[in-house]
């Protein structure tokens, strides 16, 4: 018996036990903005690892909940990272049918696709390699408490806990929700949100409106000159949130704008956002000045040198369980993947469960996408060459 068909029987033999840890950890809410309720998850999961003999390391930033690693022994080989993040998007009870319910085939829940499912294939995932004794490369865990909101509530302090446990990766894998078709990606859009900040001068419209400098004034004018450095078919901007001024018959001296930029490459977020730092220098309304915050969110998903030949390995693990070749696919929406492949580390994403309607009421999975897609990860794991 070979050492996959022994992970493959293990997982076999966990099935029920799968189930149960996945319906737990849905149970147990963990909404990006409740770091409390992620506190909870994090030391679950920790408790855990523990039992497997992994080493872990909680980290919890200002403003987020408690991000966690977890790792097996180092050995000589480069790691493998296994990658995901513990917040939902809902406030507690926002389901109302509870938090996990079963029908039709489906489990639903918060998080249940995006990306609880993806922790439990982890766990087992580590757990049938321990089982069979495998030893070729260490298997790191991280999970970081804030993803959904961009990393902003820790001010991107969470994503330097993950590029420290990232460090010396040979390849990752990501959890988040596997796409219907079973496709993996390998390539997502980057975005996120920049600040715009006008400071001006305050004093009364009515009476001496000629010793302002209206920051709204000078916020609108920069609104339109950045929306315009939209193209549709590479960078897009949206200045979507507006906050200003202190009452109506003031001349504002502060005004805020939050931007959303999405792009397709690294190189283009570059250049955008050298036009937009150069608008912003622009004074036009006498009197004031502007501030283009840092960008707070994710870099584009590129290919690495690697990516198309762990792709070739993932596909010729799964063919040879006879459960087909999956194809690649690129998307729009972010992801922690893009963090690893700007390290230069080959990464493939959505390797979660199957399901649709993350970030929906209606969020659901596939109970029985949960078997197989574990065992396409251990076997591509277990297919991994000494010299990749």
């Amino acid at each position: 018996m070979t050492q996959l068909d022994q992970a493959l029987a293990y997982l076999d033999q966990c099935r029920e036990e799968m189930l149960f840890l996945w319906e737990t950890l849905v149970r147990m809410e963990s909404p990006s903005a409740d770091p409390e309720a992620i506190d909870r998850l994090a030391s679950h999961l920790d408790t855990y690892c523990r039992a497997l003999g992994m080493e872990t390391e909680k980290f919890r930033p200002e403003g987020a909940g408690t991000c966690l690693a977890a790792a097996t022994p180092a050995r000589a080989l480069p790691p493998i990272l296994l990658l995901g993040h513990m917040d939902t998007v809902h406030p507690v009870g926002s389901f109302p049918g509870g938090p996990f319910t079963r029908r039709d085939g489906c489990v639903y829940g918060p998080g249940v696709h995006d990306c609880k499912g993806g922790l439990v294939m982890a766990l087992y995932v580590i757990r049938a390699l321990q089982h069979i004794g495998y030893d070729r490369r260490q298997l790191r865990l991280a999970l970081v408490s804030d993803e959904e909101t961009g990393h902003s509530l820790s001010q991107m302090a969470s994503v330097e806990f993950l590029e420290r446990h990232a460090q010396g990766c040979g390849a990752a894998f990501t959890f988040e929700s596997g796409l219907l078709n079973g496709d993996i990606v390998t390539g997502r859009k980057g975005g996120g949100v920049i600040r715009l900040t006008v400071e001006g001068i305050a004093s009364h419209c009515g009476t001496a409106p000629e010793k302002g400098a209206s920051a709204v004034r000078e916020a609108a004018r920069k609104v339109v000159a950045i929306e315009d450095l939209t193209d549709f078919s590479r960078v897009t901007f949206n200045c979507g949130l507006i906050r200003g001024g202190s009452s109506v018959n003031t001349i504002p001296a502060h005004c805020e704008v939050d931007i959303c930029i999405r792009f397709h490459s690294n190189q283009e977020r570059d250049q955008a956002l050298g036009k937009a730092r150069a608008i912003c220098e622009r004074v036009e309304t006498p009197g004031t000045h502007c501030t283009l915050g840092p960008l707070m969110g994710f870099p584009a998903m590129e290919k690495t040198p690697k990516t198309d030949a762990l792709v070739s390995l993932y596909q010729d693990a799964s063919e040879a369980l006879g459960m087909g070749r999956p194809g690649t696919a690129s998307t729009a929406g972010c992801s922690d993947s893009a963090f690893t492949t700007s390290m230069g580390i080959p990464t493939l994403c959505a390797v979660g469960v199957l399901g649709q309607g993350q970030h929906s009421p209606d969020e659901h999975a596939f109970a029985d996408s949960l078997l197989p897609q574990a065992k396409r990860l251990a076997a591509a794991i277990l297919a991994l060459p000494d010299d990749f």
